[in-house]
């Protein structure tokens, strides 16, 4: 097992996607661009939300 540093995001509290990073400047990047976003679905209107987590991952999982 080694570290890494997971980008969850969420759009309106459900699981919209992750990426798995080798530092937290790398997830921390990503999330600044992703992060409070509001997105119009019909008429509805949701928030877009990205956390960084500490988490570990195997080996052989490729990290960005």
């Amino acid at each position: 097992m080694k570290p890494a540093f997971v980008l969850l995001c969420y759009l309106a509290g459900n699981p919209a996607g992750m990426l798995h990073f080798a530092n937290v400047n790398n997830c921390d990047y990503f999330k600044k661009f992703l992060d409070n976003q509001t997105i119009k679905i019909g008429e509805e209107i949701k928030n877009y939300n990205c956390y960084c987590k500490l988490v570990k991952v195997n080996e052989n999982m490729r990290l960005y």
